[in-house]
C-alpha cells in the first residue's frame, strides 16, 4: 500500500512558480519581496535585472526580475499589496493589475 502512495505522489506535477507571480526559491532581499517571475526577454524589455533560482522548476527562460526606474529615477515595479510612498502607475511594469510602478515622491 505504501508503494502505491509513493507511486501516486511521484506522478504529481512538480510545483512551478506562477508566470507573473511572486519570486520564491532562493530569491532574497528585494528580489524576494518585489520580484516577479517573467520571461527573461520581458524583463530585459522593461530594463530589469534577473537572478537565477527565484522561479524554481520553471523553464530556463523564466527568471526572477526586478525593475527600477519604471517611471523616472525615483520609481520601481512592485506588488500593490506592499507600501508605496507615492502613487502606483499602471502600464510601466509587466504582470497583472497587482504589479505596478511605484512612483516615489
Amino acid at each position: 500500500m505504501q508503494s502505491i502512495h509513493c507511486l501516486l505522489l511521484s506522478l504529481l506535477p512538480t510545483a512551478l512558480a506562477v508566470l507573473n507571480g511572486h519570486c520564491s526559491g532562493t530569491a532574497t532581499g528585494v528580489y524576494k519581496t518585489q520580484g516577479i517571475c517573467v520571461k527573461t526577454s520581458t524583463c530585459s524589455s522593461y530594463g530589469g535585472s534577473t537572478i537565477n533560482g527565484g522561479c524554481p522548476n520553471d523553464p530556463a527562460d523564466v527568471k526572477c526580475c526586478v525593475m527600477y526606474e519604471c517611471y523616472g529615477d525615483e520609481s520601481m515595479c512592485q506588488w500593490t499589496n506592499t507600501f508605496c510612498d507615492g502613487p502606483f502607475r499602471s502600464g510601466y511594469c509587466p504582470g497583472g493589475s497587482n504589479y505596478k510602478c511605484c512612483d516615489f515622491p
